[in-house]
């Protein structure tokens, strides 16, 4: 058998043995879960007042205004919105923060979007292959169209334009999970449409998106027909304004539009009924309504929403200070008005925290006002006393086109604001809730927390059951999962709440997983556990019905450099690859590629570009060349590359698979796919090694 033939031989063996352990299913063994320390909670500054009030820490700088944020199944954290140092509104770039490597700029890494996906002011959710779909949007400064959609893989760190596009524009739609996996998006239109400013214009112009759709991987987008709606999602006072959405627990979609309430049943060609909820905004009742509000599902099929009064940014109204409870447990959905805020606020962002309490961020007492009526102060709800307490006050004004996600640490990040805006919040902060603290001889410290010292999976289905060890002795109150957050424009569409139950065994812990989709739709949670002084752990990000989530740094991006060569190294210029000198800026991006089992023969490899996702390198009149992916034998095989001992004795050579006995070469600094001939020059042409791309 010849060294090829050995090699494939190998290879093959290697991938029979993993699809066996595969097939046999996860391992007994629990999973450790490390305990790494954590820059976030080193070195701070802590107030007195911190164990009643939490604290902030000071502004950071951020790559680019953050109006859209998420917290990935890798437990990075993906924000985008506006080019990187600008003030545009264009979302082809992504920003990727590790938590773990602090707020430096080494913990970042910039990403483009694919290349004709435009998405300022899209909407995001996790789909259960933990993809992110990233819907809609599209802004001034691009052109693009508002009906694209981008697949961000957070493991691979790549995105991809998804091929079918969006039947509507969807430029401030809202997607969410549903029960079975698929996506919903509701609401959004054309960029910029008049909506509430001239609601005739945009009904005749068609403007305006009324009704929802659905996406299927691999099937597409399609209209759910019958449950199209301009009570839920017209023009009037911007119902079409990212509405703010949720699965029930009974498996319907609830949602508040505005002015407005509705219920949707997504199966079949859809159904919805809307209910009136309060009147419209005014500067005497000062009503909890429009998009200028924000809400979050705190506990099971429990919805809390606040603030508003207005129906877009910069909206002359004075803000609400209102809030309102729904609870879809029953069989009827019932409504009330619980204590209102201390300070009136739009464009505020509530988040639930580990605890179940609602922290609500930010926001403007008129408009998207700075000044004095901006508000710092945070404020925080308790679900079991329906009371509000104030917290410590932020630095920075964040209203409009600002972002707050839960971190798997139990802090809160805050960012963005800004295009268009009266600011243009280039950093961010990070509000540490008072739960985190505690005192210790009359002195605010850090609270000791329980430790999450193993699990028995990483991946559950519905009505399973999780084993968890602790690494200390700990007496343990409350066990909880939380949805992974995804946040723009004042709502986490990705964040509900709900507690699990459990037994406790000295350190071992038995936890019943929820036991439909209903309560916890298909996709990714922190599961975290508090100790009986409310004290969280750090959570741990699972799966629920959805694929394992995948650590951060299994991804290797690499490039080739020639053996005869090695100061150089393969990049793109343009489209066409070839080498150039080694530039760690330059070859980040451009010099960074996946390397993949073949598309045409998996014991061969395929070459995706870091920088446009979903695109390979692939033989085109015999150079090399970066071409949108195809399903076609013809463009699998010219884009597959078969290694073998290096023709010159060292390193790699790469036959190309649609034409045996072809292989790369380096024709000066061409990249080229020449017919093999015995001749020394040539082998050493032929040969290359594997680098990494700079990280």
């Amino acid at each position: 058998m010849s060294k090829r033939g050995r090699a494939r031989s190998a290879d093959l063996g290697l991938a029979c043995a993993l699809a066996l352990l595969l097939a046999a299913g996860p391992a007994r063994a629990q999973i450790r879960i490390p305990d790494a320390p954590d820059p976030l909670m080193a070195g701070l500054a802590i107030p007195a007042s911190a164990p009643e009030r939490g604290m902030w820490s000071a502004v950071h700088a951020w790559p680019l205004i953050a109006m859209h944020a998420a917290l990935t199944p890798s437990g990075s954290v993906l924000t985008f919105g506006a080019p990187p140092g600008a003030q545009r509104q264009d979302g082809r770039v992504f920003d990727i923060w590790d938590p773990d490597r602090g707020l430096g700029s080494a913990a970042h890494t910039l990403l483009p979007n694919a290349e004709a996906v435009d998405s300022f002011c899209a909407s995001a959710i996790t789909l259960p292959s933990g993809a992110m779909l990233i819907s809609g949007g599209a802004g001034y400064d691009s052109g693009l169209t508002s009906k694209e959609s981008a697949a961000f893989d957070p493991g691979r760190r790549t995105a991809s334009a998804v091929v079918s596009q969006l039947r509507f524009p969807r430029w401030y739609g809202t997607l969410i999970t549903l029960t079975d996996g698929r996506a919903l998006m509701a609401g959004g239109g054309k960029p910029y449409a008049p909506g509430v400013y001239d609601v005739a214009g945009s009904l005749k112009r068609g403007e305006v998106s009324m009704t929802p759709e659905i996406y299927l991987p691999g099937s597409g987008w399609r209209l759910l027909s019958r449950a199209g709606s301009r009570e839920a999602f017209g023009p009037d006072l911007n119902r079409w304004w990212y509405p703010r959405m949720w699965v029930g627990p009974r498996g319907g979609v609830f949602g508040i539009s505005s002015d407005r309430t509705w219920v949707l049943d997504p199966t079949g060609a859809g159904a919805i009924v809307t209910f009136p909820f309060k009147t419209p905004a005014n500067a005497d009742t000062r009503p909890n309504i429009g998009p200028t509000s924000t809400a979050v599902m705190y506990d099971t099929g429990r919805i809390l929403q606040v603030g508003g009064n207005g129906y877009s940014n910069g909206y002359p109204m004075p803000s609400s200070n209102r809030a309102t409870v729904f609870d879809l447990n029953g069989t009827r959905l019932t409504t009330a008005d619980v204590a209102p805020m201390t300070h009136p606020r739009q464009w505020a962002n509530a988040t639930v925290l580990p605890d179940g309490r609602v922290l609500v961020t930010g926001g403007s007492r008129y408009a998207d006002n700075d000044g004095a009526d901006a508000v710092h102060e945070a404020e925080i709800w308790n679900p079991a006393t329906r009371a509000w307490t104030l917290g410590a006050s932020a630095g920075t004004y964040r209203g409009y086109h600002s972002s707050a996600i839960l971190l798997p640490n139990g802090t809160v990040l805050t960012a963005g604001g800004g295009v268009k805006g009266p600011v243009a919040n280039l950093n961010t902060e990070i509000y540490y809730p008072p739960a985190l603290f505690t005192r210790v001889n009359g002195r605010a410290v850090l609270a000791p927390r329980p430790r999450l010292a193993s699990l028995s999976a990483s991946q559950f289905d519905y009505g399973g059951r999780a084993t968890l060890t602790l690494a200390a002795d700990a007496s343990v109150a409350r066990v909880a999962l939380i949805g992974l957050a995804s946040a723009t424009h004042s709502f986490d569409s990705g964040q509900r709440y709900q507690r699990l139950s459990f037994t406790q065994d000295g350190r071992s812990l038995r936890i019943a997983m929820p036991a439909h989709a209903g309560l916890a739709p298909p996709g990714y949670y922190q599961l975290v556990v508090l100790d009986r002084a409310g004290v969280p752990s750090r959570g741990v990000i699972v799966a629920m019905a959805a694929a394992p989530p995948q650590p951060r740094g299994t991804v290797r991006f690499s490039t080739l450099r020639p053996v005869a060569m090695p100061d150089l190294r393969m990049r793109l210029s343009g489209t066409l690859a070839g080498l150039h000198p080694a530039d760690a800026a330059a070859d980040r991006l451009d010099g960074a590629f996946l390397v993949r089992a073949g598309l045409a023969d998996p014991a061969c490899v395929s070459f995706e570009s870091r920088r446009y996702g979903g695109r390979f390198l692939r033989q085109s009149s015999r150079r090399l060349r970066l071409s949108p992916f195809e399903r076609s034998t013809a463009y699998r095989e010219d884009a597959t590359f078969c290694p073998q001992p290096g023709l010159s004795g060292r390193g790699t050579s790469y036959e190309l698979k649609a034409r045996p006995g072809t292989y790369l070469r380096a024709r000066g600094t061409q990249l080229w796919l020449d017919p093999s001939v015995a001749d020394e020059a040539y082998a050493a042409s032929a040969s290359f090694e594997t680098v990494d791309a700079p990280p």
